[in-house]
């Protein structure tokens, strides 16, 4: 095989691994044609999804984006192909990985990765949404989701264990829009997504890109040291590092602590009782 013909190979290969193929059809009443709603509603939802793995796989970054390479039309079909960021390393074959993976393992009836969160899971089960409305099949890279596709999800979120505590991380990622919550990363472990009332939101704030503690009840997958999110009742906001004391600070602060005594006699006798 030449030279040109391997490269070719290779390129469709790497494509390959980079491109998901999505497919949607509709119902017996519009003769397998889909609704223009279904179709916009399902494209949020796989946009949120591929949005929430890329997370899990590269934390840091911009997030990926996508076009459109192929499109059929009767049962809408599109294929989309991740575009490798201009900067930082290539992750699109590890993201469309993750995501294909994913999806066929709740098909099949199997638990995700384990980095996957609870609210990872509810977004992936809005991906049936299309068959409470006017579609009759949807289908994501050759899997069909049926009725164990969501089955799956729905025994791995009923197997949530609560337990009142709380959880140390970094908050970030504050989200007002119909609902309050902030992300939590713990210096190890997955995000936590964390929920809080109205009430605490100047407190929230306060503590954007800052460390805090959050006390409340919190839902853990089991065999999980952390939890996926938390209920938050209390919140701390610990000071930042440049806040904190330096040694040379404390001098002189406990003047006259040791009385009549001489430092040595001072801890001679302490080291006496």
């Amino acid at each position: 095989m030449n030279s040109t013909l391997l490269l070719k190979r290779y390129r469709r290969n790497a494509m390959a691994e980079n491109t998901l193929t999505i497919k949607l059809v509709g119902s017996e009443d519009d003769n397998g044609l889909v609704r223009f709603e279904d179709f916009t509603s399902f494209c949020r939802v796989l946009s949120k999804c591929l949005r929430r793995v890329d997370e899990v796989v590269r934390p840091e970054g911009e997030r990926l984006r996508y076009r459109i390479v192929g499109m059929e039309t009767a049962s809408a079909t599109v294929t989309l192909e991740a575009i490798r960021p201009r900067n930082g390393a290539d992750g699109t074959t590890a993201v469309v990985g993750l995501f294909r993976e994913t999806v066929a393992r709740l098909q099949s009836g199997r638990g995700p990765d384990r980095r996957l969160t609870f609210d990872d899971l509810e977004t992936f089960r809005e991906l049936v949404l299309p068959l409470r409305q006017h579609s009759r099949e949807v289908w994501v890279d050759g899997h069909k989701l049926t009725s164990e596709y969501v089955g799956t999800i729905e025994r791995i979120l009923g197997s949530a264990i609560p337990s009142e505590g709380q959880v140390t991380g970094r908050l970030e990622r504050l989200n007002v829009h119909n609902r309050y919550e902030f992300v939590l990363f713990p210096v190890a472990g997955n995000r936590i997504v964390c929920k809080f009332d109205e009430s605490m939101l100047e407190q929230v704030r306060a503590g954007i890109k800052r460390t805090v503690t959050v006390s409340g009840t919190l839902s853990f997958q089991p065999d999980k040291p952390l939890p996926d999110r938390v209920r938050v009742r209390s919140m701390e906001v610990h000071p930042r590092d440049e806040e904190l004391p330096r040694l040379k600070d404390l001098r002189g602060i406990a003047r006259n602590c040791t009385g009549n005594m001489t430092a040595v006699q001072f801890v001679r006798a302490i080291r006496d009782e």
